[in-house]
């Protein structure tokens, strides 16, 4: 015998799932606010980061952007946003950042959530419906003002240097082309002790590994704390682990010469399949 309520409980369960990946806009109103709970007022969404984060990155967009699948390797949760978008560049057009601090208008995350021209694929969120433009106005902002950090994260830390975020994450599965590879610390990087020594990009082959192939290294713009990682030719399908050596001589260290302490690995598979 059918079970017809048990099939219209499934019917319902799958449609839910579906319209929360959308990124169905639930969070705001219609004004582009916050929605609060309860008889308690929302509070004002504002050109911070903090703000932005709390009230559209967290209840919109880590639908999707979130955890080791997210598309692009783009991790939208409160402990990567930031790391993966000012100054990294867009997988989708290598020539745009993300977020260029003091440029909205060549900021990538910018003209995705516009559906500008030009732009890759689908206009975000995925499924919609669009950003209010107040929302995007609050955004633009925030990047107009320089795109700063929260007063929390962005302050000096006494705490010892570590990595905060790699993307992609460990035991992640990517689509090639793999373009680069972010290294998030919790302070700012001497980008002089990066060299083949401190950080390693290895195929691994079985038990045995050999070197990936030469890859470029630098800071990323308007952020220091975030190294960008960019192998010189494709990688191809297969498993690869990055290594950053954080002990001994010369290993990765803050501007005040605070090493790492400890190395740091992420193994990850690209897959060219189209």
């Amino acid at each position: 015998m059918l079970d017809v309520s048990g099939t219209r409980l499934l019917v319902l369960s799958a449609l839910a799932l579906l319209n929360a990946c959308a990124g169905n806009g639930a969070g705001l109103d219609a004004n582009g606010q916050p929605l609060g709970s309860g008889s308690a007022p929302p509070p004002p969404l504002t050109a911070d980061f903090q703000s932005i984060q709390d009230n559209v990155f967290t209840p919109i967009c880590v639908r999707c952007h979130g955890g080791a699948g997210a598309p692009q390797g783009l991790e939208l949760d409160a402990a990567h946003s930031y790391a993966l978008l000012v100054g990294v560049p867009s997988n989708e057009q290598s020539g745009l950042l993300r977020i260029k601090p003091g440029a909205p208008d060549s900021s990538y995350l910018v003209l995705k959530l516009e559906g500008a021209a030009g732009i890759v694929g689908v206009q975000m969120p995925f499924g919609g419906p669009p950003l209010p433009q107040s929302t995007i106005d609050v955004i633009r902002q925030w990047i107009s003002d320089g795109a700063a950090n929260s007063p929390a994260a962005a302050a000096v830390s006494s705490a010892a240097f570590a990595v905060t975020a790699i993307s992609p994450a460990q035991e992640a599965t990517v689509a090639a082309p793999l373009t680069r590879m972010v290294v998030a610390f919790n302070h700012e990087l001497d980008a002089s002790l990066v060299n083949d020594t401190t950080v390693h990009l290895e195929h691994l082959l079985g038990e045995a590994a050999e070197p990936a192939g030469p890859f470029g290294a630098e800071l990323a713009e308007g952020n220091p704390r975030v190294l960008l990682i960019t192998p010189r030719r494709a990688l191809a399908a297969g498993r690869y682990r990055l290594t950053l050596r954080g002990n001994g001589g010369g290993a990765l260290a803050d501007v005040d010469a605070r090493v790492l302490g400890d190395d740091y690995t992420r193994e990850f598979t690209v897959d060219t399949t189209p």
